[in-house]
């Protein structure tokens, strides 16, 4: 017979001899068996009170303890281990309740700091694409980017060859001053003559023009045989033709793979079809070169398509690019890339349609060029078009000419 007192004890030897069993075979049964340890902390939150009293009316630590608030919480953590892993119990603290009185002295005053925020506004910049030819349709307006292709030659030589032994036709020649402008808008056109500008001619890579100024002949171009430039070119052709135009301008860069970029014998065909047509209403430029020495490239590939012409192409004058170093002596390099071209062409006319200073002094440029090119020495260039009649070339702005654009036109 067991008391009550005895019998609580009993069972708690069992329990006990019953966990120490367990815990003896873990390793054994850990994949039969789990233990569950649980354990209780009990956490003591501490509010601290700041009173602030007047020296000699200091009140009593009681009676600021019973103002202090104090919370507890309890917290259960349950930890199910692994095989092999060590188990602690957790121990419970004592609650502490603490009194802090503080008696200030002075009063200090704590600045408030308002943030700010720098707020900076971005101007956009928006970059217009130049030397874009329009070409325009009743129904269609495609466009054709003109990336021109800048070389600066080292030596230049003249190469003779056969141009055409075709006659160039009789059609009137060409009036008015050499000066021209090669252009995407009309409007500056207009605003380079209200300045005082002089030019008798423009073109803008395409084959039809917006409103340009009385007495300025406008030129349409074929940029290429390609569908896209091709479809509408007799109507342009012809209305240009009808209003004053007594020329044609040929391929733009045929032999740059950026531009044209057609063989010799694919332009040589291709002039045949699409201008030859007009040999007996208006003059007939060649495809307009780069001034690149390459091989197969400038005055190589204008010769290899007269030979792919073999005659059959009328040619009337030809058309040449040129871009290089600015100042006298880059001058100098372009007056006499112009002999070499003239010379290619069988001693026929050159129309200079597009040309640049790419460095140096731009202003000594010009003045050397339309002092050379409007003399006798170069009687043999007929039109030429400084690139181009946009702002940051000719135009400093949409109301202002550049210092070199004065020059070119000739107002300074």
């Amino acid at each position: 017979m067991h008391s009550k007192t005895s019998l609580m004890a009993l069972c708690a030897a069992a329990a006990v001899k019953e966990v120490a069993a367990a815990h003896g075979h873990q390793r054994l049964h850990a994949d039969k068996r789990e233990i569950v340890w649980a354990a209780t902390d009990t956490v003591v939150v501490v509010d601290y009170v700041t009173v602030t009293v007047t020296e000699g009316q200091e009140p009593t630590v009681a009676a600021v303890a019973t103002s202090a608030a104090v919370s507890t919480t309890t917290a259960t953590r349950v930890h199910r281990p692994h095989s092999h892993s060590k188990h602690h119990s957790s121990a419970s603290s004592k609650s502490t309740t603490s009194v802090v009185v503080s008696v200030p002295t002075t009063s200090v005053a704590i600045p408030t700091v308002i943030p700010t925020t720098l707020v900076t506004a971005v101007k956009p910049t928006t970059t217009a694409v130049e030397n874009t030819p329009v070409v325009s349709t009743p129904t269609t307006t495609s466009v054709v980017v003109k990336e021109p292709t800048v070389v600066v030659p080292t030596t230049t030589s003249a190469i003779v060859t056969s141009a055409s032994s075709k006659p160039t036709t009789t059609a009137v020649a060409s009036t008015g001053g050499k000066r021209g402008l090669a252009y995407n808008d009309a409007n500056l056109v207009k605003e380079f003559l209200s300045l005082g500008g002089e030019a008798s001619w423009a073109y803008n890579w395409g084959s039809s023009t917006g409103d340009l100024p009385n007495g300025v002949t406008y030129y349409p171009m074929l940029w290429s045989p390609a569908p896209d430039h091709s479809n509408g070119w007799e109507g342009f052709a012809t209305d240009a033709i009808s209003k004053g135009a007594d020329a044609l301008l040929g391929f733009n860069e045929p032999d740059i793979a950026s531009q044209a970029n057609m063989s010799p014998q694919d332009a040589a065909a291709g002039h045949i079809q699409w201008l030859n047509p007009y040999a007996s209403k208006a003059r007939i430029s060649s495809p307009a070169i780069s001034s690149s020495e390459n091989l197969n490239q400038g005055i190589d590939w204008l010769n290899q398509f007269f030979a792919a012409c073999n005659g059959k192409c009328q040619v009337d004058f030809c058309a040449a690019h040129w871009y290089g170093p600015g100042g006298n002596a880059g001058a100098e390099l372009f007056l006499t890339h112009l002999e070499a071209v003239h010379t290619a062409c069988g001693g026929k006319p050159v129309w200079v349609t597009e040309f640049a200073a790419e460095s140096g002094s731009i202003d000594d440029f010009m003045s050397n060029i339309v002092s050379a090119l409007e003399s006798d020495r170069f009687s043999f260039v007929e039109k030429y078009s400084y690139f181009m009649a946009s702002v940051g070339q000719l135009f400093s702005s949409s109301t202002e000419l550049s210092s070199y654009g004065k020059i070119f036109a000739g107002i300074a």
